[in-house]
């Protein structure tokens, strides 16, 4: 039996790897997710979460960005940050590598009630820009995950990918998507992938793929972020349309979003 943290998306201690290319809403993505799971807010006003503590380690936004797009994702769930239990360290220069920094988040893990949901942006910075696709990497980060699951979290780790063909939803093989990051998928439980769709409106894709267990959301599909500068608001919601499919294609590859 499958526990979810976010009901049928995410299972509860698995290692996810969110890829995308710059600019493709993983931050937007990822900060949603921490303030839903820790708050206990429905995940783009459509998926259930269990709520439990949450550890954010920024490494890629500047902080005060970061900081911007958190104030306005708390504005736009109605959430109040200061009451939930959220943790978030921006260029605290975490690096996967350092034996001290990994027992610092791993006691910090222990710490916690519940099982927390780890969030790490980014790979590449976590990793001090080393290459990322290699045998040696893969070993690092499964050995890092396993610790982190071991000690009881549910880890989400960010990464930029970079796209060298032209990219087709219709194209469901997450690895292939991934190219460069093939390894890493390989040794994710699940992998999730999401880019900006081409519309007027600032909408992505996401296409997730369970590795470890079948997940109950198992065609792409697509979220909007609604927003309002002028009130500094902003949220991620589901659409209930698959972006740029219409007809035939639609019916085959998004038949029903959840199962």
């Amino acid at each position: 039996m499958v526990n979810w943290l976010v009901d049928g998306l995410i299972p509860e201690g698995h290692a996810v790897l969110l890829l995308g290319e710059r600019h493709a809403g993983k931050a937007w993505l990822a900060e949603q997710l921490a303030v839903c799971v820790a708050s206990g807010t429905r995940f783009l006003d459509a998926f259930n979460v269990c709520q439990q503590p949450v550890i954010l380690i920024d490494e890629d936004s500047g902080t005060g960005s970061f900081k911007r797009r958190f104030y306005r994702l708390a504005r736009g769930l109605d959430i109040d940050l200061a009451v939930l239990p959220l943790m978030c360290y921006s260029r605290c220069g975490f690096l996967l590598w350092d034996d001290s920094r990994r027992r610092w988040l791993i006691n910090l893990v222990k710490q916690q009630k519940g099982k927390p949901l780890v969030i790490i942006d980014s790979m590449e910075k976590v990793m001090s820009e080393q290459e990322v696709d290699g045998a040696d990497v893969k070993t690092q980060a499964g050995d890092f995950w396993h610790e982190l699951r071991d000690a009881g979290a549910t880890v989400l780790m960010v990464h930029q990918m970079s796209m060298k063909k032209k990219i087709h939803i219709e194209d469901w093989d997450v690895t292939r998507l991934a190219l460069n990051s093939t390894m890493l998928v390989e040794g994710c439980d699940t992998a999730i992938v999401v880019f900006r769709a081409p519309t007027t409106r600032t909408e992505f894709v996401i296409k997730p793929e369970g590795r470890k267990v079948r997940l109950k959301v198992n065609r792409p599909f697509s979220v909007v972020l609604q927003e309002n500068e002028r009130e500094t608001w902003a949220k991620l919601v589901l659409l209930e349309d698959l972006i740029e499919l219409s007809g035939e294609a639609e019916k085959r590859v998004l038949p029903q979003v959840i199962e």
